[in-house]
């Protein structure tokens, strides 16, 4: 695909021009803290805070507290402080920090935030968090939008079993006013301070709860800062060190020494959130900019998401009709986050995420069969006028026609089993699609192969992005497999085959899973 078919897809659109923005980070960098709390020899985690009311009181999340480590603020990326807990406020997460007595006060630049905004924050409302992500060195942004649920509670966002964890550790309270975003706080901006446009503190970044290989994330009210001053509690709850699920925000670095001197020299090591690399760069281009976050296997995210029927189905396919048995346990992913648009999209392991100039979009190619393949294409711009039902008549002409043209086959056809699509909630639609090339393509291996296009196609009112999979199927692998049976849990002499049915399914599923974070 290239910018040509991009061109036609955009003349369903209208011109979309951004409303200028008038946060500016500028105004609040001072205010920003880096927080550190060891755990144990070897390894701390890593949140966000920021200064309130005077320099040395900080402001973050009471889950990444600890009972025996010690406290460091990082003041303006260069000066350290030890601190301890002076107020916690258990319902909401909360906790105030103070300077140890003794250590020297803060930097003179350091501006304390005062006051929040108390309004209520309208649907769609742009706003902008500052943190650290993953612990690291510098802090940067994170964009998102108010998001709709109705009540906002934090009751109303979380599954059953979850609901039962923190009822046994009461924290935090289930009844807590939340303000739901739409978008996902990065890994380490627990704590992290959220400002409406005009650059005023509106809450608290806390954490997010799995969809898959999204997250649903919600911010503290600011209001609750008025509680957490009134507190009188320092104590931290009873089992909170178990509670780990909700926190996606939550970042783990490795901490070789205890001194200044070696907290500058961090890094990221696996923790809950499956983040591996702090040094990881995001992939850059066309508007969109994305941050490796997490790894997930595909069982875990199966459990969570809102659309495993597809892939549940596929499953289905493999194991009754095909006769192979695959081991999804051992199929993992990396998981990234575009921090531009709220974009996620899953990597099988030990693949690399890259843009392609020439086919303006980003890849992620099989090293072993360059014909296995996965795009991804993202437009920014005006949805709202756009009929998504015509929109994907549109995208698969041109997907038909520019395979077609690719493969040497004359065209392709839908497996409506497989396509369908749906709305969510603030107007979110994905569509799933699947085609089968109409003929059959020999392979320099000499095999016969159907090929399949699998697409997902998001689209709100202000982006659509695009996912698509290229996935050669060996009619002579499947007959054997069907004749014989293959088990890839224990594959012996059809290693081979399961590899590449391995490769296969998870293609298919990084295709599925792409989503827009909640």
């Amino acid at each position: 695909m290239n910018k040509l078919y991009w061109c036609i897809i955009l003349s369903f659109m209208l011109f979309y021009k951004a409303a200028a923005r008038q946060f500016n980070p500028d105004n609040v960098k001072n205010s920003l803290v880096k927080v550190v709390v060891s755990t144990n020899n070897n390894a701390s985690n890593a949140l966000t805070g920021f200064v309130w009311k005077t320099p040395n009181q900080v402001v973050t999340s009471l889950h990444g507290m600890s009972r025996t480590g010690d406290i460091r603020i990082l003041y303006q990326g260069q000066a350290w402080r030890k601190a301890k807990i002076k107020k916690v406020l258990q319902k909401a997460d909360l906790v105030l920090l103070e300077l140890l007595d003794g250590e020297s006060a803060p930097p003179t630049t350091v501006t304390p935030i005062n006051q929040f905004n108390p309004s209520k924050i309208k649907f769609g409302t742009d706003v902008f968090a500052l943190g650290y992500n993953g612990g690291a060195t510098g802090s940067s942004s994170r964009q998102m939008k108010k998001g709709y649920v109705d009540p906002e509670k934090l009751s109303h966002l979380i599954p059953k079993k979850d609901k039962d964890a923190l009822a046994k550790i009461g924290f935090p309270a289930l009844d807590l006013n939340i303000l739901y975003l739409e978008g996902s706080l990065l890994p380490g901006f627990s704590g992290a301070p959220v400002f409406d446009p005009q650059s005023k503190l509106i809450g608290i970044g806390d954490g997010g709860l799995e969809k898959g290989a999204s997250n649903v994330s919600w911010i503290i009210p600011a209001s609750y800062l008025l509680e957490l001053e009134q507190s009188n509690d320092t104590s931290l709850p009873n089992g909170f060190e178990n509670l780990t699920q909700l926190f996606s925000a939550a970042a783990v670095i490795e901490s070789p020494g205890t001194g200044p001197a070696s907290l500058e020299s961090e890094k990221l090591i696996l923790s809950e959130s499956g983040l591996k690399s702090s040094s990881a760069a995001p992939v850059k281009a066309i508007g969109f900019e994305f941050y490796p976050t997490k790894n997930r296997s595909l069982t875990d995210m199966i459990e969570t998401s809102d659309d495993p029927e597809n892939l549940l189905k596929l499953s289905d396919e493999f194991e009754l009709d095909m006769n192979i048995q695959l081991d999804y346990d051992a199929m993992r992913f990396d998981i990234y986050e575009d921090i531009s648009n709220g974009v996620v999209v899953a990597v099988p392991e030990e693949m690399v995420l890259s843009y392609n100039p020439a086919e303006e979009a980003f890849q992620v190619i099989n090293p072993d069969n360059n014909d296995m393949q996965l795009y991804f294409y993202g437009v920014q711009n005006d949805f709202s006028q756009t009929n998504f039902e015509d929109l994907l008549v549109s995208v698969g002409e041109i997907i038909n026609q520019n395979f077609a043209m690719r493969y040497g086959v004359s065209g392709f056809t839908i497996d409506t089993d497989y396509s369908v699509w749906n709305e969510y909630q603030a107007g979110r639609k994905v569509a799933w699609i699947l085609s089968l090339g109409n003929e059959y393509l020999m392979g320099q291996d000499g095999l016969q192969y159907g090929l399949y296009v699998y697409m997902t196609i998001l689209m709100t009112e202000e982006k659509t992005f695009m996912a698509i999979a290229t996935i050669p199927v060996p009619v002579e692998m499947v007959a054997l497999a069907i004749s014989t049976g293959i088990d890839c849990n224990n594959p012996g002499i059809f290693a081979e085959y399961c590899d590449y049915f391995n490769k296969m399914f998870k293609t298919f599923s990084a295709a599925h899973l792409v989503n827009f974070a909640y």
